[in-house]
């Protein structure tokens, strides 16, 4: 299946992405059918999934779940049966259970001409694959089992994924090195044998070996004989602590279906890079080696999960893919034991002189990049900041405080060889990005690096050095007035990529300037229309203008910037709202046309300039780094965020955008946080509920108007000043009342003009 292809123009107005938005209405209203046919797999997934014109209901939102609600699931449907030069004797359905005559697969010895037999799951998921076999001849082929996220990327015919379909049919590949674009596949890498032995049938065999990151399963054989063929399930194994996945402590719905889609695609695709710590992979494999997932990762506990960054590969924890997936984490399933274990593991790989690893180190290939990337010690930092600011959790931050200190000393003791104040991994060996390769001293490396050093202020002041805190924010001030000074072009109004490439002005280094505070107001707007006016694409927007002079420097569509413009946008201080509107339209283009695609329902690791996922058959199609929006839909765009350690403090300041209602519920450490809200013509009600030992600050947008506000009936704004003796302030987009107790609340703005 060729996945549906929706273009348009390029656009660099606000009205352009509407025909898009129409298309990928269309599309992923076609979802059902294009990847479960009414019938089939239509009965395995939720109205929102299937409906075309299916409208979201306040309170309703577990129908958007689409994590299983056990670890026992079955296939959907057959997807294909074909013979080949064999045959298949009986009903394929056998495989999906309800018959008592299983289904004959024949073969004449070559796996070249077996007869497949495909099942799909109806969505990406990962585990053991179960078959129960009823019968084989005396001496049965061997049983194979091969895997493939999408039907794109099954290997069927002779000149797919450089030759795989001649060694494993049916299969995409997770075993990279082997067929790597631009090389012959040269063995069967990918797909599993299920040990068979005919004296001790009928049996159901379990794969010895789980796989990560599938939608289908294709049966084949390889020798000469026959199999019978009775139920095919999966024993999922994501998020193994988690004994009912679906159970979800926090949700998101809003009156746009594709937004909550989007925030539940997000957190599923979390979920399904959730595993035991002991089922990595270690790379590369030799030559011959068959894939397998169950390497430990160093210094976690064994006993329990991690999160990777991909549920297919790379299987290892990264520190950039775990600043996104933590969020997710915490705000949906709320496993933060899980966080833990992953962080943990990674600041126990700290070398002496205060540089962390980006990723586990597991295997050769990881350790020959053991010092490759600078970049992902700011997000080491990062996201123990982030983790005390969700848990509250003291004893945490003060075992891992020495390893916070020493990874700000290095990033400073880099920082220190430029005259010019700003940090470039040149010279230490560690220039390896996330997107491309520059050693220069970048706007987005130093505005994470001045994040970075707001965050440890606040953290010193936590464990008790005020002191401390103040010198770390006075540096932060410093490194902000560098880049401002060195990299900020006045003249495009955006930031430039780095000192040594000015010419170029891409998507992370403007939209992080935005969510670092880098920006002013000014030149967080500019810097956001600069990216409208140049970036944005057929699928969204590229990490870099198409007309950029430096050829070293390619666009692409990348979801972990992606995501951090979304945000950027949502956290633009607009009283008109259109940089929220915006922020929501390129969810609905991004993120709402990979949901369109095979396999639908989880997100990818990126995607080239013709809407596909990169790289051939490596690519991962659940990539937690993806799930971005998962985050910004609850944060900012139903408002709630932890502005004190867990949640002690917290803000609901919605971004509404083109939405008339929201909802949801944010687990924290004290108990769960709800809030909704409506928009009306004539004004706007927010309503919360937070627990006790929570103090609160609650917004409503004015959307350039007069407003008067009351909270709980009370008057507490007139409409210029706050009245009642409230703590009520306003910066014209929003009005503000702060110290607000525990308990329920409802705050009402009147538009009086």
């Amino acid at each position: 299946m060729t996945p549906t292809r929706i273009r348009t123009r390029n656009r660099t107005r606000d009205r352009a992405p509407r025909a898009l938005l129409v298309a990928l209405t269309a599309a992923t209203a076609l979802l059902g059918g294009v990847l479960a046919p009414a019938g089939t797999a239509s009965a395995a997934r939720p109205d929102p999934w299937t409906q075309a014109n299916y409208q979201p209901r306040p309170g309703d939102w577990r129908p958007y779940v689409l994590a299983p609600s056990s670890h026992d699931v079955d296939p959907v449907r057959v997807q294909a049966a074909t013979a080949r030069g064999g045959s298949l004797e009986g009903d394929p359905k056998a495989v999906l259970g309800g018959t008592k005559k299983p289904v004959r697969l024949v073969s004449k010895g070559d796996r070249t001409q077996s007869p497949l037999l495909t099942v799909d799951f109806g969505k990406d998921v990962g585990g053991k694959i179960q078959v129960h076999v009823a019968g084989a001849s005396a001496t049965p082929p061997a049983l194979h089992v091969c895997f493939s996220e999408s039907l794109r990327y099954a290997a069927t015919a002779p000149s797919d994924n450089s030759g795989q379909a001649a060694f494993a049919p049916g299969c995409d590949t997770a075993n990279i090195w082997n067929g790597y674009p631009g090389q012959a596949y040269t063995y069967d890498s990918d797909s599993h044998t299920l040990a068979l032995d005919p004296s001790k049938l009928p049996a159901t065999l379990t794969d010895s070996q789980l796989r990560g990151g599938f939608r289908y399963a294709t049966l084949f054989l390889d020798g000469a004989g026959w199999v019978d063929i009775g139920k095919v399930s999966l024993q999922f194994g994501a998020v193994p602590k988690q004994a009912d996945p679906s159970a979800y402590q926090g949700y998101f719905l809003s009156s746009d279906n594709t937004l909550n889609k989007i925030w539940y695609a997000g957190a599923y695709t979390v979920q399904l890079d959730t595993w035991m710590s002991d089922t990595a992979k270690s790379w590369p494999y030799v030559d011959g080696e068959a894939d397998h997932a169950d390497a430990q990762v160093p210094y976690a506990d064994p006993e329990k999960e991690v999160i990777f960054d991909g549920a297919k590969r790379d299987r290892i924890i990264w520190q950039g893919d775990l600043a996104v997936q933590a969020p997710v984490t915490y705000l949906s399933t709320g496993d933060t034991e899980a966080v833990d274990n992953s962080l943990s593991s990674l600041a126990a790989q700290q070398l002496p002189d205060g540089f962390v690893p980006a990723e586990s180190q597991v295997g050769a290939h990881n350790a020959d990049e053991l010092r490759t990337y600078g970049e992902y010690v700011t997000w080491f930092v990062h996201n123990h900041y982030e983790h005390w600011l969700y848990t509250g959790d003291r004893a945490y931050l003060a075992r891992w405080w020495p390893a916070l200190t020493k990874a700000t000393a290095w990033l400073e003791s880099v920082r220190a060889q430029d005259p010019g104040g700003l940090i470039a991994f040149g010279d230490v060996g560690s220039c390896g990005h996330y997107g491309y390769s520059d050693c220069g001293h970048e706007s987005y490396v130093n505005a994470l690096y001045a994040r970075n050093l707001d965050e440890m202020a606040a953290l010193a002041t936590a464990t008790g050095d005020p002191a401390g805190g103040a010198g770390y924010a006075k540096r932060a001030g410093v490194v902000k007035q560098a880049v401002n000074d060195q990299l900020w072009d006045p003249a495009t109004g955006a930031y430039r990529l780095s000192r040594e490439i000015p010419d170029a002005y891409p998507q992370d280094a403007n939209a992080t300037a935005v969510l670092t505070g880098v920006a002013s107001p000014a030149q967080a707007r500019s810097a956001m229309e600069y990216l409208h006016a140049t970036s944005w694409s057929t699928y969204g927007a590229l990490t870099v203008a198409p007309s950029t002079p430096n050829a070293a420097i390619t666009p692409f569509y990348e979801p972990l910037p992606s995501g951090f413009e979304v945000s950027a946008r949502l956290a633009v201080n607009d009283a008109g709202g259109a940089e929220q509107r915006r922020a929501q339209d390129l969810m609905r283009t991004f993120w709402g046309y990979q949901l369109a695609q095979d396999p639908g329902g989880t997100f990818w690791e990126k995607a080239d300039l013709q809407g596909q996922p990169g790289i051939q058959q490596f690519t991962s199609l659940a990539h937690g780094w993806a799930a971005g929006p998962t985050t910004s839909l609850t944060n900012q765009v139903l408002g709630v965020e932890p502005t004190g350690a867990g949640f002690s403090a917290y803000s609901v300041v919605p971004s509404p955008g083109s939405l008339s209602w929201a909802e949801g519920r944010v687990p924290t450490p004290r108990g769960a946080i709800t809030a909704s809200w409506r928009a009306t013509s004539h004004g706007f009600t927010l309503k919360s509920a937070a627990p006790a030992g929570t103090t609160g600050r609650l917004a409503v947008p004015t959307t350039g108007k007069k407003v008067r506000v009351e909270l709980d009936g009370r008057p507490v704004w007139d409409g210029g000043a706050a009245v009642g003796g409230a703590h009520t302030t306003t910066d014209g987009a929003y009005v503000y009342v702060d110290g607000v107790r525990a308990g329920q609340h409802t705050l009402n703005a009147s538009f009086t003009r």
